[in-house]
């Protein structure tokens, strides 16, 4: 019955003028400010809509993080906006990446995942985060979050499906799928955002009408990792100016 209605679908569009469509994706989600677990202050600086006198105070503050110390990172997923994260694993694959981007500061010993088991639950809040951090002897703390979104458009080829062997040979789909990390660097003593970094991916594929389902389940499960790369190799810059303004604040 469903490949019945997409073939009359189809038609009714082949008839009215051509297959081919052109939707863009929608924004991505889940952007950092807006997860809930940052104070209003927090969510100022990260949106950058604070007045002078805010402006003024942050500057003032200086990195309270004593080096050398442990990273903790925390990686955050929400179902949709306006949820409350929940704190998800971060897996053996992630460790390593994350050692290997914090390799190059003496500074900074080694990488500790946050668990569930150390903010006693799965919701997390700045302060969570940061007592866990703490309780694992960390000055500093890494929380990161993914957001995807994707499209499927039809191309010149989706012509052919009103032929029904045109489902399973013509590549009429274009599949776009992007996915995008954001990450904040915060100092466990004082909550202060120390800095940002993002990462983004963004992947496009063609393919028949029979294979749209698998072929969006390869790009769900491929975007992510790459663009957890990108994070990674912007943190890099990230920690390394952390890392510089600390030092310069015990001299």
């Amino acid at each position: 019955m469903k490949k019945a209605t997409m073939l009359l679908l189809l038609t009714v569009g082949c008839l009215l003028g051509g297959c081919a469509t052109s939707y863009e994706m929608a924004a991505v989600g889940n952007a950092m400010a807006k997860t809930g677990i940052f104070s209003a202050t927090q969510r100022a600086q990260l949106e950058k809509s604070m007045s002078d006198k805010d402006i003024a105070k942050m500057l003032d503050v200086q990195v309270k993080a004593k080096l050398p110390t442990s990273l903790a990172v925390a990686r955050l997923s929400s179902p949709c906006s306006g949820y409350q994260p929940k704190l998800e694993i971060v897996d053996g694959e992630e460790l390593a990446g994350w050692t290997k981007t914090v390799a190059a500061q003496p500074a900074i010993r080694d990488v500790r995942p946050i668990s569930h088991l150390s903010i006693g639950g799965t919701s997390a809040t700045t302060h969570s985060l940061r007592s866990a951090a703490a309780r694992q002897s960390c000055e500093l703390l890494l929380v990161y979050i993914q957001a995807d979104t994707n499209v499927d458009n039809f191309n010149d080829a989706a012509a052919l499906y009103w032929t029904g062997v045109g489902l399973w040979l013509a590549p009429g789909n274009a599949l776009q799928h992007k996915t995008v990390m954001q990450g904040v660097l915060i100092d466990c003593r004082t909550g202060l955002i120390l800095g940002t970094a993002t990462g983004s991916k963004q992947l496009e594929r063609v393919c028949t009408a029979a294979m749209v389902g698998n072929r969006k389940q390869e790009m769900a499960r491929e975007t992510p990792p790459l663009a957890l790369t990108a994070l990674q190799e912007d943190f890099t810059r990230t920690l390394g100016r952390t890392v510089a303004a600390a030092t310069a604040s015990r001299q």
